[in-house]
């Protein structure tokens, strides 16, 4: 059975080596961007308090030459299978971020993280076009989380000082105990666990049994030691608003269950402080209310939203900046010394204003409900679209605390972005099929 996507075979039924350079090129692009040029980062030491600056060249050494080599392949082999990724939401996206970026007061810094997540979107493109079926997708997709799992348990067995959070931790010490593996935070790491449960059960569904099934008792087993609250409170969630996604026969049911949902997350978390009987009644249900102090850098960054509204300050061109971190002090608010808003959608306001956060949302979260509504019609690859539509799910969700929409380099918005791409060439796949 190939991989529902159109036309997703070579122009020509590939040899054994362009198997291996197809296996080769999704493996390299999975693992790069799972556990980068730099696992195990120190967090002992002092440059993690410093400001965001040009980044690790390295890393953006390596993402530009496998960025190249995956257009390539992609021009040569399925050249129109990609334009179809490339709607005309994506298209004003884009291009609203390459605008704000140069009007941004750090227009270089944005630029350069503009053309990331560029990057990134167009790697998850090639990501979905290398494998030859859907079992081939599945067997890649398993073989990439157990090598990373296998990365993770040896630095927590080997090297646990850079595996696990430690009480010497510049910046978070009360996260001593926690694992983190090859990631740099706990809370990447739970999250990625989550995504290799998604990912080990369709590969499980999609024939390959063994190796799906390892991948989902190694991520289980892990992602617990992580303390992540947050992505293991959404799991459940997560799957079962999932499954009643696929489910739903009615087009607005399943329209109002998502865009509700999404709603809904924000009303409960940046919703507390910019509705005073909205924090009121969720403190007599929570204990901490604060989010674990999230409400202070959300208040800051609502005022920072009001102070450029429409264009922002430039796509990840704010936080951390010197303007911030060398400006702060004991009478401002702590929100200035944040990585980021702890809440994509309002990061995304910060950084492309309030325009952008709307084309944002028109491609994340409407895109592939109009995509699901013509599969449902047309037809689905029941496991694969599943796989798809958790992940979504799972990063609309978890945005509500976690700053993850158009974050390069990060492996949940690159799966996300696969995921939206994906269901839009399945929906493609199946009205030419």
């Amino acid at each position: 059975m190939s991989l529902a996507l159109p036309d997703a075979r070579a122009l020509a039924p590939p040899n054994v080596h362009e198997r291996l350079i197809r296996g080769a090129l999704f493996l390299v692009c999975f693992l790069l961007i799972t556990i980068t040029v730099s696992p195990f980062p120190d967090l002992g030491d002092s440059a993690v308090l410093d400001p965001v600056g040009s980044g690790n060249s390295t890393g953006q050494i390596a993402s530009i030459l496998l960025t190249i080599a995956l257009g390539a392949f992609v021009l040569v082999r399925t050249p129109r299978v990609a334009l179809h990724a490339v709607t005309p939401v994506l298209i004003l996206l884009l291009g609203w971020i390459l605008l704000t970026a140069a009007l941004s007061p750090n227009s270089g810094l944005a630029l350069r993280r503009s053309v990331l997540a560029i990057m990134t979107i167009a790697n998850a493109t090639a990501l979905l076009l290398l494998p030859m079926g859907r079992e081939h997708f599945a067997r890649l997709l398993a073989t990439g989380c157990l090598i990373v799992l296998a990365v993770c348990y040896v630095g927590v067995l080997l090297v646990p000082q850079y595996a696990i959070h430690q009480a010497t931790d510049i910046a978070e010490p009360v996260l001593a105990g926690a694992w983190r593996g090859a990631f740099e935070h706990k809370n990447g790491a739970g999250a990625t666990m989550v995504l290799f449960l998604f990912i080990g059960i369709f590969a499980a569904r999609a024939g390959s049994r063994v190796a799906g099934l390892a991948v989902v008792i190694g991520a289980g087993l892990f992602l617990p030691f992580t303390q992540s609250k947050s992505p293991i409170g959404l799991l459940p969630l997560t799957v079962i608003l999932a499954f009643a996604v696929v489910r739903l026969r009615s087009d607005l049911a399943r329209w109002s269950l998502v865009v509700g949902t999404v709603v809904l997350a924000n009303l409960l978390t940046v919703g507390t402080v910019m509705i005073e009987p909205v924090g009121k009644l969720l403190s007599t249900v929570m204990s901490d209310t604060s989010f674990t102090g999230r409400n202070v850098i959300w208040r800051f960054a609502i005022d920072s939203t009001m102070a450029k509204p429409i264009t922002g300050h430039g796509f990840q061109a704010f936080w951390g900046t010197d303007a911030l971190v060398f400006n702060w002090n004991i009478h401002e608010s702590w929100g200035m010394r944040a990585s980021d808003a702890h809440n994509a959608y309002l990061n995304l306001a910060v950084m492309i204003g309030l325009v952008g956060l709307a084309l944002a949302l028109a491609w994340i979260v409407l895109q592939p409900l109009a995509d699901l509504a013509r599969l449902r019609r047309t037809g689905v690859d029941p496991a694969l679209t599943m796989m798809f539509v958790q992940i979504w799910i799972f990063g609309l969700l978890l945005s509500a605390t976690e700053s993850i929409l158009l974050s390069g380099g990060d492996l949940l918005w690159f799966l996300m972005a696969a995921s939206i791409i994906g269901l839009r060439l399945q929906r493609i796949h199946r009205l030419k099929g």
